[in-house]
């Protein structure tokens, strides 16, 4: 099936001119990603959505997105961490899909499916900011505030936790291919950088959204550090990796759902991912890092 009759498909089943059924029954469901017809009234707009256009390799499409999803992927870093993780994570798992059933019918590739790695780096970002916090009454050289991890989360998260800590660092030593006893925990800010936002900056990606950023700042991960994909050669080595540390990320999981009595939230894996590669990994060897994915709705929630 080709993306026109992807797209096609998508917009009949979906969303007519007007908010239809389907449409109205998909806000209800509070959906991130609707396709519509390109002729759609933007006068139907629901509440808390807007009409934007995107574009996907030489053919263009309209989608409904909150407006709150659209200041967060404009403003990587700003606004409540919470609330940013949740929307993008859903986003995110809605354009995959969307982009999955084009690959799977030959419409498109990996490189070409840009929408849902757009939103997994934002929430990346999201999640080091969550991490993070400014370390009281410091500056660095160019005088930007001093980035420390964040003692709240790290206890919410049972970082310090004995269990918790030993699995931690084998995870780490797994990756960097040390012993637990080699690995060291290395200050963040050696890592990340300071980003200041201006009001009269744009996001740069046009066809997403002409919002304008807000004054603000967050923490990013310096440039060298930074990797975009896996290397081939290293497939094979990381998916063996990928299993032992997915196991090991298994216990923790188990053993913090008993301590909290299943109460534990939706990001913590991710966020624990992103510290084991913040505090153990990147400095030593940025293509090392551990992958990070938004993740998936329960069952119970994609009902």
């Amino acid at each position: 099936m080709s993306l026109d009759e992807k797209l096609q498909q998508q917009k009949k089943v979906v969303v007519r001119r007007y908010p239809s059924i389907e449409a109205l029954a998909q806000v209800e469901k509070g959906n991130k990603f609707i396709v519509v017809q390109d002729d759609f009234d933007p006068s139907f707009v629901p509440q808390g959505y807007t009409l934007i256009d995107m574009k996907h390799k030489s053919n263009s499409f309209r989608t409904l997105v909150p407006q709150s999803l659209l200041f967060y992927m404009a403003n990587p870093g700003e606004g409540e961490p919470e609330g940013a993780l949740e929307e993008i994570a859903d986003f995110y798992g809605e354009t995959k899909d969307f982009e999955d059933d084009l690959i799977e019918n030959g419409s498109t590739s990996v490189q070409e499916a840009n929408w849902a790695n757009l939103a997994r780096g934002s929430y990346q970002t999201y999640l080091i900011n969550r991490l993070v916090k400014h370390r009281k009454g410091e500056k660095d050289g160019e005088g930007e505030p001093v980035p420390e991890f964040n003692p709240e989360v790290l206890a919410q998260l049972d970082l310090s936790d004995t269990y918790v800590s030993q699995r931690i660092r084998a995870m780490a030593a797994l990756a960097l291919e040390k012993t637990a006893d080699q690995i060291e925990a290395h200050e963040v800010k050696d890592v990340l950088k300071h980003v200041t936002l201006n009001y009269k900056e744009r996001v740069k990606r046009k066809e997403l959204t002409e919002v304008k950023c807000w004054a603000g700042s967050h923490y990013e991960i310096k440039h060298e550090y930074r990797i975009v994909d896996r290397i081939e050669e290293r497939q094979e080595t990381y998916s063996a990796l990928n299993t032992q540390i997915g196991e090991l990320e298994s216990q923790i999981d188990v053993y913090r759902k008993q301590k909290h009595s299943g109460n534990v939230g939706r990001h913590d894996g991710a966020l624990i991912r992103q510290y084991v590669n913040l505090a153990h990994i990147i400095s030593e060897n940025q293509r090392a890092q551990l992958d990070i994915m938004p993740p998936e709705k329960s069952k119970e929630e994609q009902k």
